[in-house]
């Protein structure tokens, strides 16, 4: 593949942002507004960025309606809790920073995150892109490749950790390479996202099963010299369902999208727009960012030169009441 020198940072969101609002107290500005799991996203981002120098970057989102896996399996994701109105009102609020600082959103219906970060993640190595996507969800490591990073941050007061992983150390830390992953979920299933598995098959015994057959295929071919014996018992009784699991754990690499990659180059961040909001959401360390970057468009004065007592009277009074900044106004007797 050509190596076009340029690096593309794909970002979870909903996963980062619920991961930092849980990291960092709750914060309030003067509006009220939550701004906690925002102030908390954006740090683990610009840590990031400074890691990584990405020329591009971009932003899935979930959009809030059933997936392909519902049709799948109606109870999918079934069990999760609804999400505290603290974070929920901060899910426009970031949007809205990443629109002012000019990052790529990316979302589309029927389709999670996950299965845009997977297809764009493919897309962007195809083109001879170097990729690292960011999630604080562990599926994800299944996107891994010698040259995919996925990157997993974790938060905890105030401070950001972030793991690393390309396709040997998801082998060395699970004993399965990336894609088997996806079929050790499908014996194990997920609690977190109603996944079943298959009964009585913790991960483990699933690790086992995959390293020694190499897929849910695979060891349904080897049904007979599955062990331990209640495991294939289990596995011979519930096969349709640990196909059917495997199915809701793969991440999609081929969702239809209407995108570009070179919608998601990463420029002009730090401009008015971003220093505006960011002083609203009273993020003062952010601030700082902007001491080096050219944020206020440059100040050329508008000088008018009066001659009557009464026009200078007119322009005094109006820049007495103006927010303006910087205005000045003088007379000689």
């Amino acid at each position: 593949m050509p190596d076009t020198g340029k690096k593309i940072l794909i970002i979870d969101g909903h996963s980062i942002l619920n991961r930092a609002f849980y990291g960092l107290p709750d914060l309030t500005n003067y509006e009220g507004l939550h701004t906690n799991a925002v102030l908390g996203f954006l740090n683990i981002i610009f840590k990031i960025i400074d890691e990584e120098n990405p020329t591009n970057v971009c932003v899935a989102f979930d959009v809030k309606q059933p997936t392909f896996r519902h049709l799948v399996y109606k109870e999918y994701k079934g069990t999760r809790k609804p999400m505290p109105d603290e974070l929920r009102e901060q899910v426009p609020l970031i949007k809205e920073v990443l629109t002012a600082m000019n990052v790529t959103i990316v979302e589309k219906g029927g389709y999670e995150a996950d299965d845009i970060i997977g297809t764009l993640s493919r897309v962007a190595d195809s083109a001879g892109y170097k990729v690292v996507i960011v999630s604080g969800d562990r599926d994800l490591l299944q996107l891994a490749t010698d040259n995919i990073l996925v990157r997993i941050p974790k938060t905890k007061a105030g401070g950001t950790t972030i793991e690393n992983y390309y396709a040997d150390d998801v082998k060395d830390l699970y004993g399965v390479t990336p894609v088997q992953f996806i079929d050790m979920k499908g014996l194990m299933g997920d609690t977190s996202d109603n996944i079943p598995g298959v009964p009585g098959i913790g991960e483990k015994t699933a690790t086992k099963i995959i390293q020694q057959w190499g897929s849910v295929a695979g060891a349904l071919e080897h049904i007979d010299e599955i062990k331990p014996p209640k495991a294939q018992k289990n596995l011979a009784e519930f096969s349709e369902q640990a196909i059917m699991s495997r199915e809701l754990a793969a991440i999609k690499l081929d969702c239809e999208l209407d995108f570009k990659l070179e919608d998601t180059t990463y420029e002009n961040a730090f401009n008015d727009n971003s220093y505006n909001i960011f002083k609203r959401l009273e993020f003062k360390s952010l601030l700082k960012k902007f001491d080096n970057q050219q944020t206020v468009s440059e100040l050329k004065p508008d000088i008018t030169v009066v001659n009557s007592t009464a026009d200078f009277a007119y322009i005094e009074d109006a820049a007495k009441k103006s927010e303006a900044v910087g205005v000045y106004v003088a007379h000689s007797d």
